[in-house]
């Protein structure tokens, strides 16, 4: 009997079969582990925060069980997918998990600002993004070229000649915007009425009515009431605007400094 069980033989059936049961029981506890679905009182919190943030309120006994359902709805059908091969080189799955990735890599450390030396250089380079363009307040009155067709330059010359009172806002045509703005860049004035206008509003004096002067809406006369020249401010002038732009610019460069450290650690291969 001894010598029997000493038989190569023997322990190779023997480890065989230990091997086959092994197999047998991993791939059935793989399977029961596949078809379990296990929801944890995190996971119902969570849903339930979701829910209060979402509704502006508590969810109800009713919201519970539909919240319970949704989440064992979305393990299901994700699992059987999954299953299938539906996550394979899906670009949207993809996107998805960089996008994930990406705030990972952003959401890691504060950044500190630099001492107030450093600062101020860096200011001092930077200055330009904190310039204040001139601005104008100017106010007026339009002529419509759809309602006044050719006589549209004669009547605004002979409203401006006749003299203009301070009822200057019944006079002309209705304008779809403003009569009056305020504080408004060249930029900005280029926006609305085009460039040409905004050039000659930008060289007019102050205080008087002038024109008319045409913009890519009609004809327009003009009064500019105020102007601020362009302002380099000091940087205790901007200082909060600065330190704000500062993290920004600082915490994108080491956002990016750790996304090439991830790139840096693959072979990136590129056919012809």
């Amino acid at each position: 009997m001894k010598s029997y069980l000493r038989e190569p033989l023997l322990h190779f059936v023997l480890l065989g079969l230990a091997l086959f049961l092994g197999d047998a029981l991993w791939e059935r506890w793989q399977v029961k582990t596949a078809y379990t679905i296990h929801v944890s009182s995190e996971d119902m919190q969570r849903q339930a925060s979701l829910f209060a943030t979402e509704n502006r309120r508590e969810p109800n006994d009713e919201d519970l069980q539909s919240l319970l359902f949704a989440h064992v709805e979305e393990q299901v059908l994700m699992r059987e997918a999954r299953r299938i091969g539906l996550d394979t080189d899906d670009a949207i799955i993809r996107r998805r998990l960089a996008q994930k990735m990406r705030f990972m890599i952003h959401d890691v450390g504060d950044i500190d600002l630099p001492s107030e030396a450093v600062f101020q250089a860096w200011f001092e380079q930077n200055k330009s993004k904190f310039v204040q363009p001139e601005t104008r307040d100017f106010e007026h009155i339009f002529f419509s070229p759809q309602i006044r067709d050719t006589a549209i330059e004669t009547d605004a010359l002979s409203v401006l000649a006749q003299g203009i009172s301070e009822d200057w806002k019944s006079l002309g045509d209705p304008f779809i915007m403003a009569r009056r703005f305020k504080t408004v860049s060249q930029a900005g004035v280029i926006k609305d009425f085009g460039r040409d206008f905004a050039r000659d509003v930008f060289t007019l004096p102050a205080g008087e009515w002038s024109g008319p002067i045409r913009s890519a809406l009609g004809l327009h006369l003009v009064r500019v009431t105020d102007s601020v020249p362009r302002n380099i401010p000091q940087l205790n002038e901007v200082r909060e605007e600065a330190e704000a732009l500062w993290m920004d610019m600082a915490s994108r460069k080491d956002n990016n400094e750790r996304l090439n450290q991830l790139i840096d650690k693959y072979n990136i291969v590129i056919d012809e």
